[in-house]
């Protein structure tokens, strides 16, 4: 492992714990705020298009600027706007702060698998699935600690050590990587705005692109607002109940990543389809279950035999097919076109959630499944763009 990868891993753990802190508290500092479902989703929803043309800007100017300065503003910006989160508690606020922390973090997932790509491909997907899987791993440990400090801090005080947290983070990149210079990506080629957003691409780029609008109108439907709110109401247990089950959560899917390396996984198309589709399946499964401990259990299958399997299957596929000269920009693009689903989900469990609080994990699944049947379009026979 190389000393950028190694500072990668590092503040990934940084990264994560913060994320397991925000994630998990955010929802309930809301509720404080006497906020409903559907201002919740609205929320959600405007962050979720705000952040969409930062995605293929911030991609477009790392490949030619380097990928230290924008990952590091990620940190750095995400750190200052956590910290101001307690201090408002108007939907247009808080609309404006979960828009700027969006678009921070996804700058960071535009680049994580960048870097860790050109660090070291054939090494890849065990990279990624450490660094990812530790950063799930540590989201489970920020849930936990905020789970116990939530009659200490409260819902603001987490909040504010998860921008701790982040400043931590930057600090530390910003003292450990090493970037190559910028003669490296002086090859990248010019373009203007009709370039950044054409679907100029490899097929199976634009396949992975349909697939991840549904199955993020899909994942944004359970895993927002609702996701912690769904087993306070429904079930009616304590905060530090469902932080507990939030911690599950992100250990389901640490622990395959961690392992992503070692798995020898042949015929990844097949697998990336019936995983996804498993995933679904599970997700609906969970909301039409009555009892809180077989809901839970069930529900913690989704990213045990889903995402954490296939999550590194699709960064690689992702990586293979990108064109090295415009690699980010193309990576930028990807995850904003797909991301528009993003704008849906929210939305879509502000109003589902108003009628029946199971409504949006039952129709999340549904998604997911649909997703992984647009993937049957992919083509993997098809070579790889040349680096």
């Amino acid at each position: 492992m190389t000393r950028n990868v190694k500072a990668v891993l590092f503040v990934s753990i940084l990264f994560g714990a913060a994320t397991g802190i925000y994630e998990f508290v955010f929802p309930y500092y809301l509720r404080e705020r006497k906020l409903s479902f559907e201002s919740m989703g609205l929320i959600f929803t405007v962050a979720a298009a705000g952040m969409l043309l930062v995605r293929v800007l911030m991609g477009r100017l790392a490949d030619v600027w380097g990928r230290k300065p924008f990952y590091g503003l990620a940190f750095g910006g995400s750190a200052f706007v956590t910290w101001l989160t307690p201090t408002t508690g108007s939907v247009l606020g808080q609309s404006v702060l979960k828009t700027l922390r969006e678009a921070l973090f996804l700058t960071r997932e535009t680049l994580h698998p960048v870097i860790l790509y050109e660090e070291s491909r054939g090494r890849f997907m065990a990279y990624m699935g450490q660094t990812r899987g530790m950063e799930f791993l540590c989201q489970g440990a920020g849930t936990l600690v905020s789970g116990l400090l939530f009659v200490l801090l409260g819902a603001g005080g987490n909040l504010r050590l998860a921008a701790v947290l982040l400043a931590a983070g930057l600090v530390i990149f910003w003292a450990f990587f090493r970037e190559s210079p910028p003669e490296a990506h002086l090859h990248t080629q010019s373009g203007g705005l009709r370039q950044l957003f054409s679907f100029d691409m490899h097929w199976n780029l634009k396949v992975i692109i349909i697939s991840t609008f549904i199955f993020n109108v899909g994942l944004t439907t359970s895993h927002c607002f609702i996701m912690p709110l769904f087993f306070s109401d429904k079930f009616r247990v304590s905060e530090q109940t469902v932080s507990w089950v939030m911690i599950g959560h992100r250990i389901t899917i640490a622990l395959p990543l961690l392992i992503a390396g070692t798995l020898a996984l042949r015929r990844l198309k097949s697998v990336y389809i019936w995983t996804l589709a498993v995933e679904g399946a599970v997700l609906s499964a969970s909301a039409v279950i009555p009892n809180f401990y077989g809901s839970a259990a069930v529900w913690l299958l989704h990213d045990l035999i889903g995402a954490g399997i296939w999550i590194p299957i699709q960064n690689q596929i992702i990586q293979d097919y990108t064109d090295p000269t415009n690699r980010a920009l193309q990576m930028g693009k990807l995850l904003a076109f797909g991301g528009v689903g993003t704008i849906l989900g929210p939305l879509l469990a502000g109003h589902l959630s108003e009628w029946n609080v199971s409504a949006p994990f039952f129709a999340s699944g549904g998604l997911m499944v649909m997703a992984a049947g647009a993937l049957t379009w992919l083509r993997l026979d098809q070579p790889p763009v040349s680096s």
